[in-house]
């Protein structure tokens, strides 16, 4: 199988060091599981974008320190691609900004979410089952780091997981798609670099319970048997 990877961000200098770049972090998801997968990287906030939707066997999308909704022109192209991969129904997994992306394409809604900042652990209650969620799980804790959220999901979506901060946390159109605002590819000592490094636009006690929140180990082996599954079903 070829994945392309649509990576519309990169880690900074200094992170580096801790799980490499965007790509190495879902290389090493993916690698957990038994998926014979080749990557091809797209570089889309710099405006490398792939020239068709059937370049890849399936799509993967990242997240990103920009919002959907600013008014880039790689943003507004990354979009389109988004809408033609669903008009083709080509095999796409929305991370983050990806999730988030996929909603704002297709008709959902995204906004800067009133109840601030959502990070470290949180748990996903899983409101409807898929034949790819193998191994089931009823809640599924994730690793979060965003202040944009999807507040309305796109005509024909199932919603698949709630968290109490994000209610729309995962979701899928039709067998093709499936989106999530969680980052199964972080690790917690990615995740707790990344939100010290915030600490001066965290509120305090959000800042406090999200790195106290990393205590808890995240599920790491059932999202990434999920994604496997579901790029192959």
């Amino acid at each position: 199988m070829k994945i392309g990877l649509l990576k519309c961000d990169f880690v900074t200098p200094e992170f580096r060091d801790i799980d490499g770049g965007i790509p190495d972090m879902f290389t090493h998801l993916l690698g957990q599981t038994d998926l014979d997968a080749e990557m091809k990287i797209y570089r889309v906030w710099e405006g490398e974008l792939p020239k068709a939707t059937d370049e890849c066997d399936a799509w993967l999308t990242s997240g990103a320190r920009a919002s959907v909704f600013e008014e880039e022109e790689w943003i507004q192209k990354f979009q389109e691609f988004i809408t033609a991969l669903h008009a083709d129904k080509r095999k796409t997994v929305g991370i983050c900004f990806g999730h988030q992306m996929i909603a704002q394409a297709l008709g959902g809604e995204v906004r800067r979410s009133e109840r601030g900042w959502g990070i470290g652990v949180q748990e996903i209650a899983i409101t409807a089952e898929e034949p790819w969620m193998q191994p089931p799980l009823t809640g599924v804790r994730m690793l979060f780091t965003h202040q944009d959220q999807v507040e309305q999901l796109p005509p024909g979506a199932r919603l698949l997981g709630s968290t109490s901060h994000c209610p729309h946390a995962m979701f899928a159109l039709g067998d093709h798609i499936l989106a999530m605002q969680a980052h199964p590819e972080y690790s917690r000592r990615y995740l707790r670099a990344l939100i010290e490094s915030r600490e001066a636009i965290i509120e305090p006690l959000t800042f406090k319970t999200g790195l106290a929140s990393l205590e808890q180990p995240p599920h790491r082996e059932e999202p990434a048997a999920w994604l496997r599954n579901f790029l192959l079903a």
